[in-house]
């Protein structure tokens, strides 16, 4: 069960791999794909600004030095869908991240891409992103007669759902799931919103709404509105969750937000192949310090630590057990 770290350019190479990173991810967006698809027309399902390799020099470097650490590196292509335009560049696209800069993986969500792509016989292997939306054993076993070789989960998947989905397919494909950081109030591979550094996210967004309840012109009783109210005020606390705690952290510097720590245990025992931490637009020092969480839990893990004190160092880590105990942070649910 590896530690899978973002990264957006060579100056993080060396603090991720000192601080556990076992593979990587990035997205690139070359100059002649934001020149010729302006606006948010995104290349990898993140905004240009802040997030992404710029340049295919840039790339070709990274891949050789994360190489040479022995760190896989993967790159996205993964918006949910291209036009018809687009989709033949974003195929030239895989083939030069794969045959020129050596990248070890690309990480799609179209379908047709991923089918395209694996005509062309790669050297890259080809992941499914999760924005695909993989709920089930039959999707997967669809996904990987076309080539896909790992498959990551939806965060909207539960413990069981992945137990059994890796009991199924541990033979046709790797399954990686997410372990830290940002949160998603849709299924992301449904949404056809997107998170735009101007405007923020629909769906946090939508938490600071000003809300009048009424029906057909007259007031609900005051009794269905205070329960309509208080339903409001927990959505915007789950959102205040899925945001990070309001981007805050702990007295360390450790970041809050959605989490998979508890859960690792388990995933170890079901077959997981990888853990996702989130945050290719994030800081260094958030990076550094999320990969450094997830690889201690992990590597007790590995050493065969006890279910219950793994799952004791993972609350203590957070430091204000309450944000555990309200459940809102969890990615996957564990019973004591």
């Amino acid at each position: 069960m590896k530690v899978l770290a973002p990264i957006r350019s060579l100056d993080e190479l060396e603090m991720l791999h000192t601080a556990g990173a076992q593979e990587l991810y990035c997205g690139l967006a070359p100059r002649e794909w934001v020149d010729e698809n302006p606006g948010p027309l995104w290349l990898h399902r993140r905004s240009p600004k802040g997030s992404s390799v710029e340049s295919w020099a840039d790339m070709r470097e990274l891949a050789d030095a994360a190489r040479l650490r022995g760190l896989p590196l993967f790159a996205t292509l993964n918006a949910p869908s291209y036009g018809p335009t687009q989709a033949p560049q974003v195929l030239r696209f895989a083939q030069r991240l794969s045959e020129e800069c050596g990248v070890d993986a690309l990480i799609i969500a179209d379908v047709n891409l991923l089918a395209q792509a694996a005509s062309l016989r790669l050297n890259a292997r080809l992941h499914v992103s999760s924005v695909a939306a993989t709920l089930n054993t039959e999707a997967i076993r669809f996904l990987a007669g076309l080539g896909a070789s790992r498959v990551i989960l939806p965060r909207s998947v539960t413990l069981a759902e992945i137990e059994h989905i890796t009991g199924q397919t541990k033979d046709l494909v790797e399954i990686e799931v997410f372990a830290l950081n940002d949160g998603c109030a849709f299924e992301e591979g449904f949404c056809s919103t997107t998170h735009h550094h101007s405007v923020g996210a629909f769906c946090t967004s939508l938490s600071g709404m000003k809300a009048d309840f009424a029906w057909s012109g007259k007031y609900f009783s005051s009794r269905r509105e205070r329960w309509l109210r208080a339903n409001l005020e927990d959505y915007r606390a789950w959102v205040w969750y899925l945001t990070g705690n309001g981007c805050s952290a702990t007295a360390k510097g450790l970041p809050y937000g959605p989490c998979a720590l508890c859960a690792l245990h388990d995933l170890a025992r079901f077959g997981v192949a990888s853990l996702k931490v989130v945050g290719r637009e994030s800081s260094p020092f958030r990076k550094l310090a999320s990969v450094r969480m997830v690889r201690h839990i992990a590597d007790q893990v590995h050493a065969r630590t006890a279910r219950p004190v793994i799952i004791g160092n993972a609350r203590a880590l957070r430091q204000e057990p309450e944000h555990c105990d309200a459940g809102y942070m969890c990615y996957y649910q564990t019973a004591p």
